[in-house]
C-alpha cells in the first residue's frame, strides 16, 4: 500500500459548502482520518434540499430520487475519504458526544459564523478542556474579531468585500465577480497549510492552537500588489478584461467552432517575434511602433484585431500546440465538458473516477498538488448521511450501546432530514 502522508491525524469536521469541506477532503486525501459532523435538522448547504423538485442539474442525470441529500454532485465532490454522522449541537447531549469525540481528535475544523460554536458550548476554550493540544480551525467569514465578525458570506460577496470584484471586468465596464465562488478553493488550500503547520508546532512543542482563519483575509491576500498600490500610491486598479497590466499583447481570442478561443500572452520581444512568425506576418515583428512592451501595449486594440481574424478561422487545440512548440504562451480556454479529455488532466491522472452507492460511478477531480513518495489518492466515497454514526461514537468516543440507543431515541444522532423539512401546501 501507497504510504499516507496524514496517516494517524483524526480530524473532526464541521465545515459545510466548499471551502471547509475542500480544506478536509485534501486532508483526507493525504490519509488523515476525517469524520464529519452533520445534523439532519441542518443538512451542509452542498447537499442540497430535501424535497428538491425534479430536473436538478446537481444530481445525476439531474435525478434526484428518493434521497437526494446522498447524491448531490457538489458534496460528493467534497467529501470523499471522510466518515459521517450526525449530530444535533442544539442538543446538550448532541454538545457532550461532540466533546467526546474532540477529546481523541487532533483537529476540530468549523465553518459557522463567528461565535456559533462558544454558543454551543464547543468553543477553543471549551474543547481546550477535553484536549489542552487541540487544534482549532475556525473558517467564519471575516475572522472572530472586528465589527463585522458576526456577517455571513459566500465566494461571491469575499470577492467584493476583498477586493477582487473591482479588478474584475472589461474595460470600462462595471465590477463583476468570476462566477465561479473563486475565494472557497483559495481558502481551502490556504487553510491546509496551515493546519499542518500548526500540527508540526504541537508535535514539537505540545502546545495546541487556535487558527481564526478570516475567509475576507485571506481572500485579500491574493491581490496584495493592489492593496499596495493603493495604499503607497494612492493608484486604483481597473477592471482590464483580459489583458495583462504588464505584457502585452495578451487576451483570449476566438476560434473556429462553437464557442471556441484561445488564451494567448507574450512576454518578451522574442515570444512578439515567433507569434508574428507562426501568423505568417513577420513584418509586425519588424515594425518599430510595436518594438518593445511598450509600443505593444500602446497599439493593444489594433493587435488584438490582428490576432483575432488570424485565429477565429483556426482550430482551437492546433493553434495552441503550434503557439507552444514556437515558445509562445497560449492554452485553450476550455469548456467544462471538455476538461474531462484535457491531455495534460489525463496524463497527471487529475480525474479520478468513485463509485459511490447512490449517486453512481463519476469522474472527480484529485488534487491541486503531487507529492511523490506519498501522492494520495481516493479511499472511500462521499459518505450517506449519518452512514458512520454509530460505529464512530463506539469506536472513538467510547461509548457503549445503551449510551448510542439513548442518543438515538432522544433524536440526536437522527439521519432522517425529511422530519425537519417544512411541509408544502
Amino acid at each position: 500500500m501507497t504510504p499516507r502522508a496524514l496517516a494517524g491525524l483524526r480530524v473532526l469536521d464541521g465545515t459545510q459548502v466548499w471551502a471547509g469541506p475542500t480544506c478536509t477532503k485534501l486532508l483526507g486525501d493525504m490519509g488523515a482520518e476525517v469524520i464529519k459532523v452533520e445534523s439532519a435538522r441542518r443538512l451542509d448547504v452542498a447537499r442540497g434540499e430535501v424535497n428538491p423538485r425534479s430536473g436538478a442539474g446537481i444530481y445525476p442525470d439531474g435525478d434526484p430520487q428518493e434521497r437526494p441529500w446522498n447524491r448531490a454532485g457538489l458534496y460528493n465532490d467534497r467529501n470523499r475519504n471522510k466518515r459521517n454522522i450526525c449530530l444535533d449541537l442544539t442538543h446538550p447531549r448532541g454538545v457532550d458526544a461532540f466533546k467526546r469525540l474532540a477529546a481523541k481528535s487532533d483537529v476540530v475544523t468549523e465553518s459557522f459564523r463567528s461565535g456559533v460554536m462558544e454558543r454551543f458550548g464547543l468553543g477553543y476554550d471549551d474543547l481546550r478542556q477535553v484536549r489542552d493540544d487541540i487544534i482549532m480551525v475556525s473558517l467564519s467569514s471575516q475572522g472572530a474579531t472586528g465589527p463585522e465578525r458576526a456577517y455571513g458570506s459566500f465566494g461571491a460577496t469575499l470577492e467584493q468585500t476583498a477586493g477582487i470584484a473591482s479588478m474584475t471586468g472589461y474595460r470600462g465596464g462595471d465590477p463583476t465577480t468570476s462566477g465561479t465562488f473563486f475565494p472557497d478553493p483559495v481558502v481551502a488550500v490556504f487553510s491546509v497549510g496551515c493546519i499542518l503547520a500548526a500540527v508540526r508546532q504541537r508535535d514539537r512543542t505540545g502546545r495546541g492552537t487556535y487558527l481564526d482563519l478570516s475567509q475576507r483575509e485571506v481572500t485579500t491576500s491574493i491581490v496584495g500588489e493592489m492593496v499596495m498600490d493603493y495604499t503607497m500610491n494612492g493608484r486604483r486598479w481597473e477592471p482590464i478584461g483580459n489583458r495583462h497590466r504588464v505584457f502585452a499583447p495578451q487576451g483570449v481570442y476566438p476560434c473556429a467552432g462553437d464557442d471556441m478561443w484561445i488564451a494567448i500572452t507574450v512576454r518578451s520581444d522574442a515570444e512578439w517575434a515567433a507569434l508574428a512568425r507562426v501568423m505568417g506576418r513577420p513584418e509586425l515583428a519588424e515594425d518599430p511602433r510595436l518594438a518593445g512592451v511598450l509600443g505593444r501595449r500602446a497599439e493593444h486594440d489594433r493587435l488584438d484585431a490582428t490576432i483575432a481574424e488570424w485565429t477565429c478561422q483556426r482550430d482551437a487545440y492546433a493553434t495552441m500546440r503550434e503557439l507552444q512548440a514556437a515558445g509562445v504562451a497560449a492554452g485553450v480556454a476550455t469548456q467544462g465538458h471538455q476538461l474531462f479529455e484535457d491531455p495534460q488532466l489525463v496524463a497527471r491522472g487529475f480525474w479520478e473516477e468513485v463509485d459511490h452507492p447512490e449517486a453512481g460511478r463519476h469522474p472527480y477531480l484529485s488534487r491541486p498538488f503531487k507529492l511523490s513518495k506519498t501522492p494520495g489518492g481516493t479511499y472511500s466515497y462521499a459518505p450517506l448521511l449519518g452512514e458512520h454514526t454509530e460505529v464512530v461514537l463506539r469506536e472513538v468516543a467510547g461509548m457503549s450501546d445503551e449510551e448510542i440507543r439513548e442518543l438515538t431515541e432522544l433524536g440526536v444522532t437522527s439521519n432522517d432530514p425529511t422530519a425537519f423539512a417544512p411541509v408544502e401546501d
